[in-house]
C-alpha cells in the first residue's frame, strides 16, 4: 500500500497545492507507486482553482496546477494520510480538530525539516506578487528536500 502524504494550508489554493506538485515530483523518481500525495485546506471549500500565482510558478517549474481543485479538510481526508505536513501551527490545530488521532503524524513542514520557532512556518503568498509566490515555492521545495530522508524513513524505505 502506498504511503500517503497530505499537505494542508488555509484555503488549499496556494501553498498546499504547490507543496503537492513539488512533493509528487520529488517522490516520483524510483518510487514505483509507493507514495501518494494530496492536499486540503482548513478553511477552503471544494472546487476552487489554484490561485493564478501558484499556477504560474508551477508552470515555471515545469509542473501543472491548471486542473487542480481545492478540497476542504475533513476527518476522512486526515484519516487517509500517513503523514500530514502543514504550513503553519494554526493548520496543525485544524488537522487535530478534524482528527485528534493524527497528533503523532502531523507536523509543521519547517519543523519536520529541522527548523524551529516562528521561522518554521511557510508564509502565505495569497494576493502577493509573482516573486512572493516564487519565494514560497522555493522555500517549500527546499523544506521538502531537507525532509525527504525522513519521509522515506517513515514510509519504511
Amino acid at each position: 500500500m502506498a504511503f500517503h502524504v497530505l499537505f494542508v494550508c488555509t484555503g488549499n489554493t496556494c501553498r498546499s497545492p504547490m507543496a503537492e506538485v513539488a512533493a509528487r515530483r520529488l517522490l516520483e523518481p524510483g518510487a514505483n507507486g509507493e507514495f501518494t500525495v494530496s492536499s486540503a485546506g482548513v478553511f477552503g471549500r471544494d472546487g476552487t482553482f489554484a490561485s493564478e500565482g501558484a499556477q504560474g510558478v508551477a508552470r515555471e517549474e515545469g509542473l501543472r496546477l491548471d486542473a487542480f481543485q481545492s478540497r476542504l479538510l475533513t476527518p476522512e481526508i486526515v484519516a487517509e494520510a500517513d503523514l500530514v505536513l502543514v504550513m503553519e501551527p494554526a493548520h496543525r490545530a485544524g488537522v487535530l480538530a478534524a482528527d485528534p488521532a493524527a497528533d503523532t503524524r502531523t507536523f509543521v513542514l519547517g519543523e519536520f525539516a529541522g527548523e524551529s520557532g516562528p521561522d518554521a512556518a511557510v508564509g502565505d503568498p495569497f494576493g502577493s506578487s509573482t516573486e512572493s509566490y516564487r519565494e514560497t515555492f522555493g522555500r517549500i521545495a527546499d523544506l521538502l528536500s531537507k525532509g525527504l530522508a525522513r519521509i522515506r524513513e517513515m514510509a519504511g524505505q
